[in-house]
């Protein structure tokens, strides 16, 4: 039991790989859904560096995974650049709009902060309605290409599931790896208690604005990833309401511990496809959920999760 306990990991990176051969035989629709959780999770997992370790407020997140899914479906629909080259310039844009926006917003505080945040992410749906000519506008971006890389396309679903977790992978090991560092301690403190952590001689708005670019970085991203598989972009995706979603996730699934986000987006993103019968009250169900587990669990599903395997640890030992 102590070995399951401390090398989950492992076992849920199996799961991930030999799903598709073994247990589900992995229908296109199937893997589409799976796709989608992946995205999901490297959104939440990348907004919870900003406000569960930093502290940092933010319902505009959709604005950078607007600038990724964009600039990817943009170079390569009307420039014909190759969807790698576009996913990069996509993380360049998104650090560059990130660095230029965190020091002013990021030194606000609280619902000015929530406030301007949620103004980035409204300025950015408004520029891809507004230049029709180069986004589509409200009619959408259509005939993405799937994704590639040195001549391989990933159009098969299952080719490009193995894709996304394989990002997935990497951001989540990315992020637990930031966290754990003297960077990521840092961010704690400034979390904590910002005006003791300035004492100790800590630049706090530069490490703000560090993690504010990586989020950002993540978010586009899962952006490109997102324009490759769907083929087609709309504004809607990219509203507020999909930041509201990233943010549910957050708290649904444990903030501050990159793994509970992760679980609150797998949770979330799978839901609907159990209550399929529900799926007009989604925004609805979402709110209740959030709210039960704020009220009776405040550290989410994954406070559970390590509750039940400390329990099970502590009857192994015994």
């Amino acid at each position: 039991m102590k070995l399951l306990a401390k090398y989950w990991w492992i076992i849920l990176l199996l799961f991930i790989a030999l799903y598709p051969p073994t247990l589900g035989g992995m229908s296109p629709y199937r893997a589409g859904v799976l796709i989608f959780v992946g995205i999901y999770v490297i959104l939440a997992v990348s907004l919870d560096l900003l406000m569960g370790y930093t502290g940092q407020i933010s319902v505009g997140h959709a604005a950078f995974f607007a600038i990724g899914a964009y600039v990817s479906g943009i170079l390569t629909v009307k420039c014909g650049v190759s969807p790698l080259l576009a996913m990069l310039a996509g993380m360049g844009l998104s650090a560059a709009v990130a660095w230029a926006m965190g020091r002013p917003v990021l030194a606000l505080k609280e619902y000015y902060l929530a406030m301007a945040t949620l103004a980035l992410n409204e300025i950015i749906v408004t520029l891809i309605i507004g230049l029709q000519w180069l986004t589509g506008g409200a009619s959408g971006l259509r005939d993405v290409p799937s994704f590639s890389i040195i001549g391989f396309s990933f159009d098969n679903q299952i080719h490009y599931y193995y894709l996304v977790w394989a990002i997935v992978a990497l951001v989540v090991a990315s992020s637990i790896v930031v966290a754990r560092s003297s960077f990521g301690r840092t961010l704690i403190a400034i979390h904590s208690d910002e005006t003791a952590a300035k004492t100790f001689g800590i630049d706090c708005a530069a490490y703000k604005v560090r993690v504010y670019v990586l989020s950002a970085i993540f978010a586009s991203i899962a952006g490109s990833l997102f324009a490759h598989h769907m083929g087609f972009l709309a504004p809607d995706d990219f509203s507020v309401f999909t930041s509201i979603n990233i943010l549910v996730m957050l708290y649904l699934g444990g903030i501050g511990t990159i793994y509970g986000p992760a679980l609150g987006a797998v949770f979330l993103k799978l839901l609907p496809e159990v209550t399929l019968q529900f799926q007009d009250y989604e925004m609805l169900m979402n709110g209740v959920i959030l709210i039960i587990i704020l009220v009776f669990v405040p550290k989410g599903l994954f406070g559970i999760v390590t509750g039940i395997k400390n329990r099970f640890v502590t009857r192994g030992a015994g």
